[in-house]
């Protein structure tokens, strides 16, 4: 089933979306051209990231839900990393359970974490691709794809969520702009759904450029992008 995305979408809070601040042991670790802050357990530090667009990449030692925060006095972003019973096992890697996200901040923020166990934040640019649609991408657990090229004109995306409990996924621009609703005021998802999830969304692309995806999910998922045939 294929639908016209045309729907308004308000400030999105469910399970997935959470603010908290805590306190713990944090160390930092400067890199080239992002920065990489780790420690165990709880912990905020107020950092010296310059503004700009970021994927934070989480590390984390315990496949246990993971809150991040990231904020100024002007803007603040939180997400959570969680995993399902039926998906965890297979999104564990070598160093651990690993998921990202891609976010623009001001500069300065602060870094909130509350987690299990020992963590990393890697905060670097977004990784950019040389390539147009279609584009297959696949994951287990929160993910923000590469930048990839989006030609004007209508376009598809064909999102599945399995063994999981929810799926948002979010269309963000070179920019770190979130794709928004025809009057220009509300954030509009491509999907914001409870439970397993196959469909497919046309979103009218107004202007070519490069476009990355925000997949928030705690099972497994894949979205294929597609540029529709006039």
């Amino acid at each position: 089933m294929k639908h016209n995305l045309a729907f308004p979408a308000l400030l999105l809070v469910i399970a997935l979306v959470g603010l908290i601040i805590t306190a713990g042991c944090i160390g930092t670790t400067t890199t080239t051209p992002g920065t990489s802050f780790s420690g165990t357990g709880n912990g905020s530090i107020a950092t010296e990231l310059p503004a700009g667009v970021y994927t934070v990449t989480i590390t984390q030692a315990s496949a246990e839900m993971t809150d991040l925060t990231v904020e100024t006095k002007e803007m603040g972003i939180s997400v959570q990393g969680r995993y399902t019973d039926a998906a965890a096992s297979s999104a564990k890697t070598a160093d651990g359970w690993v998921w990202s996200y891609a976010l623009q901040t001001d500069g300065k923020p602060t870094l909130t974490i509350n987690a299990t166990g020992a963590w990393k934040a890697d905060f670097a640019f977004p990784q950019q691709i040389d390539g147009i649609p279609p584009q297959t991408f696949t994951g287990i657990g929160n993910a923000a794809t590469p930048f990839f090229m989006i030609n004007k004109g209508n376009v598809s995306f064909a999102i599945e969520a399995t063994n999981n409990t929810a799926i948002e996924v979010h269309l963000m621009d070179y920019d770190g702009n979130l794709f928004m609703d025809k009057t220009n005021t509300f954030e509009e998802p491509l999907a914001y759904h409870l439970g397993a999830y196959n469909d497919t969304i046309i979103v009218p692309i107004t202007e070519s450029g490069n476009y990355l995806l925000n997949v928030i999910c705690d099972g497994e998922w894949s979205v294929i992008v597609s540029e529709e045939q006039a």
